[in-house]
């Protein structure tokens, strides 16, 4: 630790101005570390710096100087250029404890530099390990509570958001009794770190609404009738086959037979998912049998000739790999947490499945989990990790995951769900879901209206997006209530090895 500087005047309990000493400027960087020691009243201040400059008193903004007629009066004059630098104060160092300060720094006292995290004997509290400091080392944990107030990772494309995620999952299991479940949009940023822990959306059973709405939108020239008449095929396509009837018998009804199985009273949505699932374990989806089965629907709901020809055509054209990838369905919601908690983690692989699924699925899992308080009414322990998460939690375009994910971040906290939502544009997201993350690691922005977004509900105690430009992968700035500091701090995320 050397001595850089002083205090100057018009100290403040929030920031202070400092000198830098001459010899001392080649030490000092933007985002250091600095200790105070105010000789005068026994204090021990920690700090940051920031808003360093450097002035020349020949040469000030606000008069004319004859060195700009003259240049060659700068080299033979004395060396007047000096450096200064306003501190943080982040608080009072008291029993290697930090505190709030209650008094501003006595100016001209002792400023010195924190080069090691040895420099400083500092209790920052027990916590997850994932990052240190960039320039003094000192490791800053982030606060377990903190999981329950939820968390944002935001950077663009190469700042290393996934393998701080990564550091946080790794920690939480390692440290805590959470359980983690990790959506990855793309598939590639968690599956290959956890392979024995992974479920493919495919094999994720959704709803009969959810069935149609893929196939409509793969068929979009007969939407409309795709929308219209295909839950109501899937419905009953999925009751025939249950009471084992020969698929002719099937096909064979007449109107009346058809609208009276569709109206068996102990039908429910429980019931149809059982029947949905079974049928897909036994690999009984052909797209064959439903595209006449659509044709009978619609011809017993009135549709014209041409109509139900042609729904069933397209249905054979195009929706067969929908139709047949239903088969490769093995597993329902419940299963999937049931498989968290039995494992500690489990990752939903949901690259292969279209958007709209791929939201079906995060909000019937986070309902699920709901389901769970309901019935035990205790705390649940469990961080979900959405990866790309302005695909699921954005404002407009994002129902049904959205909802759900409003509903987790404003009510979660009380039972133990937590969320780590990682993503490129925070502006995405809907005002809700900004409004309750209490955690951000940010990095270089894609826009300056999500540097605008951040500054609404965190503060970034004189940050700039000029700062944001320079940083480097794995660096991030973490502000917000996982923060033992308090105030944004300049860290460098721990190394994550490659997966094997």
């Amino acid at each position: 630790m050397q001595e850089v500087g002083v205090i100057a005047s018009n100290a403040r309990i929030s920031s202070t101005p400092m000198l830098i000493y001459k010899n001392a400027e080649h030490l000092v960087k933007e985002e250091s570390l600095v200790i105070v020691r105010d000789s005068k009243f026994g204090k021990v201040y920690l700090g940051v710096l920031r808003w360093l400059s450097k002035y020349d008193p020949l040469l000030t903004h606000t008069q004319r100087a004859a060195i700009i007629e003259r240049p060659e009066l700068a080299e033979e004059s004395i060396d007047l250029p000096f450096e200064a630098s306003y501190i943080r104060i982040l608080g009072e160092v008291v029993d290697g404890k930090l505190r709030p300060p209650s008094y501003p720094p006595t100016p001209r006292s002792k400023v010195y530099i924190i080069e090691s995290s040895e420099d400083i004997q500092l209790d920052l509290g027990y916590g997850l390990e994932v990052c240190i400091h960039k320039y003094s080392g000192l490791p800053i944990p982030i606060n377990p509570e903190a999981l329950r107030y939820h968390i944002a990772v935001v950077g663009t494309t190469g700042t290393g958001k996934s393998r701080l995620v990564k550091a946080i999952i790794d920690e939480v299991i390692a440290k805590t009794n959470w359980s983690v479940i990790v959506f990855d949009h793309t598939g590639m940023d968690y599956v290959r770190y956890y392979p024995s822990r992974v479920v493919n959306a495919e094999e994720i059973a959704v709803d009969i609404d959810t069935v149609s709405q893929s196939l409509a939108n793969s068929i979009s020239s007969i939407k409309e009738h795709i929308e219209n008449y295909m839950p109501i095929t899937l419905l009953y396509y999925t009751m025939c086959i249950d009471t084992k009837r020969e698929i002719k018998a099937c096909l064979n009804q007449n109107e009346n037979s058809i609208l009276g199985i569709l109206q068996t009273p102990t039908l429910n949505i429980d019931k149809i998912e059982e029947l949905m699932l079974s049928i897909s374990r036994k690999g009984l989806w052909n797209a064959d049998v439903l595209a006449q089965m659509a044709r009978l629907i619609a011809n017993a709901l009135g549709a014209r000739e041409a109509t139900s020809e042609k729904l069933s055509l397209y249905i054979k054209l195009y929706g067969r790999t929908h139709i047949d990838r239903l088969n490769k369905v093995t597993r329902k919601v419940a299963d999937i947490l049931d498989m968290v908690y039995r494992n500690r983690i489990t990752v939903i692989d949901l690259s292969i499945v279209e958007t709209e699924i791929r939201r079906v699925i995060v909000k019937g899992i986070l309902s699920k989990i709901w389901e769970v308080v309901v019935d035990s009414r205790e705390p649940q322990n469990i961080l979900v990790v959405i990866d790309e998460a302005h695909n699921y939690a954005c404002d407009k375009g994002c129902y049904p995951s959205n909802a759900m994910i409003e509903k987790t971040l404003r009510e979660g906290r009380k039972w133990g769900i937590g969320t780590l939502l990682a993503s490129q544009r925070i502006i995405d997201f809907s005002p809700d879901i900004r409004n309750n993350i209490n955690t951000v690691f940010f990095s270089k922005l894609q826009t300056p209206y999500d540097f605008q977004q951040l500054q609404n509900f965190i503060d970034l105690a004189g940050i700039g997006t000029e700062t944001l430009s320079l940083l480097e992968t794995r660096e991030f700035f973490f502000a917000g209530l996982g923060n033992p500091l308090r105030y944004p701090m300049l860290v460098q995320v721990k190394m994550v090895g490659e997966p094997n």
